[in-house]
């Protein structure tokens, strides 16, 4: 089995952000490959030719869509292997490869899928003896070599990847022309200690797959994945296109949900706010300077000396009152819920989880022992179903006294961290329940941690309220239940820099909750520094400023009354696009198709896209360069996508697709442009916080494309209940634009949300001329509202044409 595990050669286009080594860490806490002997003797092994052979005898279909056969390897070991190949829905191959007479079980990763992957029909075709083919799905295929084993995936004709070409249980991606209909993905599940070695080589198939690419050179990255145990489980998803991809990896793992609405504004944090005169104090300055503010955090210094679900009485005296008094502006409060508990025999949790014997253990059976924040600290095993209920009930409101429905969760240090381990960690000879040692699970630690906080928080409210949970630590279908953030970064501009790729990389693998520390966590920002991290994490979709204890305070308006100012301005710009945000959030549950995404998930034709990670989309209407260095007056701005048209938000300044532009900036910028076609819905009236809005007016902007057309929608509802799956209590329009007529119809029918919110404002850009009359009919109503038009912008303004967002109607300029 080990030669399995040597493992995987990942040649991909679309699918790798390279992602700048960030300093934060002391590196010699933890070990490299050549300090880990099965990293280390992986890395060296180069075989000539594969040793794997496919029994032709065996090979049966075990049902519709499951075909299964027997992997030689004849070596002197002469191991037998399970081959198991599955044809699944939307164009994806499940591949899985274990040992048929293991002298020890090996884990296979169950929690990252939503139920069993459902099959579709593979139709069989033996070639030659020597070759067996199955088709499947949409024009995807794959074919299965004998001898050696090999097996090769194409799409639409066009071969796309292959296993074990190499000898080493790997996988490889090419195409001759990059294309909008050539995308393809892997998800590669396994919890165990892994490394995966990036190389880049410009010439990487003119000697690897010479019959099919004609010697052509292309630069491509390979990846070596090399994991220390578990079983093959790969998925590949076929495409062809990048949210056919992400389609089909959602549909596997699972879509991220819809949040409540306050969760995607703004939140206030830091370790610590000290006790609840300080937390009032911080609200009262967020009024007195008039920000925006929904979310105020308590870090671990509210509990009772690191005891969760618990209070510092002395501090926090009464966290009900406190919790009702944040609520009067509808705002929320999230405390911290880390998975170390404290040693301490008068501290209920420990001793109840004690007495009931739910503590990881030792490989002799003893309760594991580790420090943390508390000191000398217990982890719960979380593999063990029942000690996941118990601990989702700990957040019942009678089990955590002095919590209300207005409080929510933060699980943090969940990897978990251990002071005194290996690598800051659990030991990998730690025992889970199953029996299953640490080095087979480690990775799935965190997730089980917050998934039981998040189905606590379900069962708090009976299945009403959608509950609202950051982690650090995460696994593939950890999106289902959690936002999450980058961890403990610096304030550092090359901090504030790396946070684009970072979040690219998580939101292309599942994550669309995610965002960065603004400022830093580590170190005192400049107000430079703090104020463009506001700037661009205003765009982004986790929207969180926090600081470490040990820093200065770093309330909005500590930093004079200009860059109080700026960064209002940030805040309040992130308030009038969450109609946009919150119906993105919505169609990821949907589609799978996270907020924030890289330039050629857009614009997958245009190849300078590939290499871009300065910039990003929220959606597929608005880019976003953020200014990441310090003291420059221009900024270079690649516009993508051929044809297209792109419009200063600022300026109304249109500009083409395919070009790059010197941009000139200064402490007021935000560098952020419209696409042309797309009509955004924005709230463009000022608010206390998101939930107070919820009925305010809707202001659409139109920005039309070269043939004068557009399109976009809006989702809305109650913005924090599950009323919207259960009761259809929902809001979805479409807006369509298209010679000269805006139209807004329903994209669910079924739908029964009662709002007042209305059509407030109408501004349409790349307008060519001045209407004489501009007429909105809905239902037996017919108005003519004001408009005035820009003839140096082509700026039309349609003012209070006045449907309400849940009727029908057109708008005619004549």
């Amino acid at each position: 089995m080990k030669n399995i595990l040597h493992l995987v050669h990942y040649i991909v286009v679309l699918f790798v952000l390279n992602i700048p080594s960030i300093e934060n860490v002391d590196r010699s806490n933890f070990k490299t490959c050549e300090q880990s002997g099965f990293c280390r003797r992986q890395r060296k092994y180069k075989p000539d030719r594969s040793s794997y052979e496919i029994d032709l005898n065996t090979i049966k279909i075990v049902k519709s869509g499951h075909l299964r056969c027997l992997l030689l390897d004849n070596t002197k070991s002469h191991v037998k292997f399970k081959l198991d190949i599955f044809t699944l829905e939307h164009n994806s191959l499940r591949v899985k490869i274990n040992e048929r007479n293991p002298i020890r079980r090996r884990y296979e990763v169950k929690h990252s899928l939503v139920g069993e992957p459902k099959l579709v029909d593979m139709n069989i075709t033996n070639l030659d003896g020597n070759q067996i083919q199955g088709s499947f799905g949409k024009a995807a295929r794959f074919l299965l070599h004998v001898k050696p084993f090999r097996l090769d995936l194409f799409t639409n004709d066009m071969f796309v990847m292959n296993v074990n070409s190499k000898h080493l249980f790997n996988f490889e991606h090419y195409r001759k022309k990059t294309h909008e209909h050539a995308t393809v993905g892997f998800f590669w599940m396994n919890a165990a200690e892994g490394w995966i070695d990036v190389n880049h080589n410009k010439n990487l198939f003119s000697t690897a797959t010479k019959p099919i690419t004609d010697n052509i050179e292309i630069p491509e990255v390979t990846t070596h994945w090399m994991f220390e145990s578990g079983i093959f489980d790969g998925f590949f998803f076929m495409g062809p296109t990048p949210r056919d991809i992400f389609k089909q990896y959602t549909t596997i793992t699972g879509a991220a949900p819809l949040p409540p609405l306050w969760a995607i504004a703004y939140h206030q944090c830091r370790w610590n706010y000290i006790d609840e005169d300080d937390v009032r104090g911080v609200l009262n300055g967020f009024e007195q300077h008039q920000i925006p503010l929904d979310v105020i955090w308590l870090d671990i210094e509210h509990t009772n000396g690191k005891r969760y679900f618990t209070w510092d009485l002395k501090k926090f005296p009464n966290p009900e009152k406190l919790q009702n008094d944040i609520a009067f502006y509808r705002r929320k409060l999230v405390t911290i819920s880390d998975p170390h508990i404290k040693k301490d025999d008068a501290y209920h949790i420990y001793s109840e989880a004690k007495a009931r014997g739910y503590f990881v253990k030792t490989k002799d059976g003893q309760d594991y022992e580790g420090s943390c924040w508390p000191g000398s600290s217990m982890w719960l095993d979380f593999f063990n179903p029942d000690i996941s209920q118990w601990y989702s009930q700990r957040y019942l409101l009678e089990n955590y006294k002095g919590s209300t429905e207005n409080l929510f969760l933060w699980n943090d240090m969940n990897e978990p961290s251990v002071f005194n381990g290996p690598e800051i960690t659990f030991p990998k000879d730690l025992v889970h329940h199953g029996g299953w040692e640490d080095r087979e699970v480690h990775n799935l630690y965190g997730m089980l941690q917050h998934m039981s906080t998040f189905q606590g928080l379900v069962n708090r409210s009976h299945g009403h309220i959608r509950p609202f949970l950051l982690t650090r630590s995460f696994f593939a279908g950890s999106q289902r239940t959690a936002a999450v953030w980058t961890g403990d970064n610096s304030a550092q501009w090359s901090h504030l820099k790396v946070t684009v790729p970072m979040l690219l990389s998580l939101s292309v693998t599942g994550f669309g909750f995610i965002g960065a520390d603004v400022g830093g966590f580590f170190s005192n920002p400049d107000p430079k520094l703090l104020v463009r991290w506001y700037q661009a994490a205003a765009y982004q979709p986790f929207y969180r400023e926090h600081a470490h204890i040990d820093t200065t305070r770093r309330e909005p308006w500590l930093f004079g009354n200009d860059n109080t100012r700026l960064i209002r301005q940030s805040i309040e710009a992130r308030y009038t696009y969450l109609p946009y945000w919150y119906t993105l959030f919505y169609k990821q549950e949907r589609q799978g198709v996270p907020p924030m995404l890289p330039l050629w998930a857009n614009f997958p034709k245009d190849k300078n896209t590939f290499k871009t990670e300065d910039s990003f989309m929220i959606g597929n209407g608005l880019l976003v360069y953020p200014v990441a260095d310090a003291d420059i007056n221009q900024i270079s701005v690649y516009f993508p996508g051929e044809n297209t048209i792109w419009y200063d938000l600022r300026t109304f300044n249109p500009y083409k697709g395919s070009e790059t532009v010197l941009i000139n900036v200064n402490m007021e910028s935000i560098p952020a442009y419209q696409l042309g076609g797309v009509i955004i819905p924005r709230r463009l009236r000022k608010r206390r916080s998101s939930m107070i809005a919820l009925n305010d007016p809707i202001t659409l902007i139109v920005t039309l494309d070269r043939y004068l057309e557009a399109k976009g929608e809006l989702y809305m509802d109650d913005g924090y209940t599950y009323d919207y799956r259960r009761k259809r209590q929902l809001v979805h329009r479409r807006f369509i634009f298209k010679n000269n007529e805006l139209r807004s119809k329903s994209l669910d029918t079924s739908s029964k949300f009662v709002t007042e919110a209305w059509i407030e404002r109408i501004i349409v850009l790349g307008y060519p001329k001045n209407p004489n009359k501009v007429i909105i009919n809905s239902g037996d109503k017919h108005a003519t509202p004001l408009h005035s038009y820009q003839a140096a912008t082509h700026t039309l303004v349609i003012r209070r044409p006045g449907p309400l967002v849940t009727s029908d109607w057109t708008l005619t300029i004549s």
